[in-house]
């Protein structure tokens, strides 16, 4: 006669459990193992009940995992130390990829291997809103006259770096701008308004406000 209810396979009840743990003892008593028996354990650091296997195996797992990410978090902490002792002996005030337009016709978003330094009081204006160009959101870069290029227009396909682009460049060249000014004040005050050994002497001219425009690209900021 088959029985009413056949439970799921891999699964008991809790009184199906006990009298598995019984039968098990039942099992045993009076067993007693011998030489031969306990050759085939010799090779095996741990010999355990299968009861107990996935268990150990579980705690033996988490525990090295947790070892491995204590060695992480260690490793991790000593290089941003490193980066940290870096940034601070460094001018650097962001990095990271970012597209350039450029290529025939300025018509193409290129990332250039080589360095391109552009000096602050190069830079007329940086704009204040991000702009559309070319089907991307883009930071444009209004450059002063004399120079080779007009502008600059860059772009970066992660948002949230382009907005950190923007703002780090906006903000270094206010700096900038302020401290080119706080520096023809102090020239005037400690020189007077026509010494700037830059500049040729028929180049000298009536006012430090001329001077800055006329000198050449000194500062050390740049991008």
């Amino acid at each position: 006669m088959p029985p009413p209810l056949i439970p799921p396979r891999g699964e008991v009840n809790a009184a199906d459990a006990f009298d598995i743990g019984n039968f098990d003892d039942d099992e045993v008593k009076g067993v007693k193992l011998g030489e031969t028996d306990s050759e085939l354990y010799k090779n095996f650091n741990i010999t355990i009940s299968e009861r107990w296997q996935s268990e150990i195996s579980e705690t033996v797992f988490d525990v090295v995992n947790q070892d491995a990410d204590k060695a992480e978090q260690k490793k991790r902490a000593k290089q941003k130390m490193r980066i940290t002792v870096e940034e601070k002996d460094s001018d650097v005030i962001i990095h990271g990829y970012i597209k350039k337009l450029g290529g025939p016709f300025t018509s193409a978003w290129q990332t250039n291997g080589k360095p391109e330094l552009l000096f602050m009081d190069q830079i007329e204006e940086v704009s204040s809103e991000l702009q559309q160009v070319k089907g991307e959101t883009a930071i444009v870069v209004k450059l002063k006259e004399g120079l080779k290029e007009t502008k600059v227009i860059l772009t970066n396909q992660d948002e949230i770096s382009l907005k950190e682009w923007h703002t780090s460049l906006r903000t270094a060249h206010r700096v900038s701008q302020e401290l080119l000014q706080r520096m023809g004040r102090k020239a005037i005050k400690i020189y007077g308004v026509n010494h700037d050994p830059m500049l040729q002497e028929n180049e000298r001219p009536g006012s430090v406000t001329r001077a800055f425009l006329n000198r050449a690209a000194s500062v050390d900021s740049g991008i």
